[in-house]
């Protein structure tokens, strides 16, 4: 099994049908890949309409897991603990890929190997209108192996390719907010390489309102939460095998995350 990819989903709506559908649509062969659909929190009606669509779609390599605890760290550790993939590719339930996504991922960790990761450009688009909102701008096939290059990337887990030996025994910690950028910072000791796809092959994230991310959160929790981030990097900052550059930048970048939280 070349690549394990995994959705955690909580009380998912009408969107997580274009997400399944777009990697029923991958141009690589079902046997190169897993699906594995991680529903948390409330299990039906969710449970028997994911199932029903698997089986509609004869989608054979996807399977459905259930967890009651809530959360997206909890989901993705589930998937990691069942993965049985050489790499993992995450991917939330509201987005979407397109047809060569996991071709031309593949093809980059093929090209460059297994001690590092491989990106795609992403574009954000409106949830309603469906109008492009931002894209990134990295270039198809740039390689390096200086991370602070393409740093941003470090920020979320989706848009990429993580070979399994990268991960190893990380896993999620359990926070709501700032959970991707710690469990890239805390891998990141591993990656000796950076990577975009040759090609202009997108991941597609959904703006939704009402989603989490842009659900208005009390001060005293943005407080806790960002106090709870820091002492976590602080920790990671004192490792030795952690770039201390690297992992002060990314203070840097949780501070101004959590004064852009504030203001807004």
């Amino acid at each position: 099994m070349e690549i394990s990819v995994i959705i955690p989903t909580y009380e998912p709506d009408y969107y997580i049908w274009e997400c399944l559908s777009s990697l029923k649509n991958q141009t690589i062969l079902q046997d190169y890949f897993e699906v594995l659909i991680v529903l948390n929190g409330n299990k039906e009606p969710y449970y028997t309409q994911i199932n029903n669509w698997i089986d509609e779609n004869k989608s054979k390599n996807m399977k459905l897991i259930y967890t009651k605890e809530k959360g997206v760290s909890n989901a993705r550790n589930l998937g990691l603990q069942i993965a049985q993939g050489n790499s993992i590719c995450f991917i939330d339930d509201d987005d979407y890929i397109d047809r060569n996504y996991l071709k031309e991922l593949l093809n980059g960790i093929n090209r460059y190997g297994e001690n590092g990761i491989v990106v795609t450009n992403y574009i954000n688009f409106d949830e309603k209108t469906r109008e492009k909102l931002f894209e990134t701008k990295y270039k198809n096939g740039f390689y390096s192996e200086n991370i602070f290059q393409i740093r941003k990337v470090f920020s979320v887990v989706c848009m990429k390719l993580i070979p399994r030996n990268i991960i190893n025994d990380i896993r999620f910690k359990n926070y709501s907010n700032g959970e991707d950028s710690l469990f890239m910072l805390e891998i990141s000791k591993n990656i000796k390489y950076v990577a975009v796809i040759e090609k202009d092959i997108f991941y597609y994230y959904r703006v939704r309102k009402k989603s989490a991310h842009f659900k208005k959160k009390k001060i005293s929790y943005i407080l806790k939460n960002s106090f709870n981030l820091l002492k976590e990097y602080i920790k990671i900052f004192f490792k030795k095998e952690y770039n201390k550059k690297f992992v002060f930048i990314r203070i840097l970048a949780i501070i101004k995350g959590s004064i852009f939280q504030l203001k807004n």
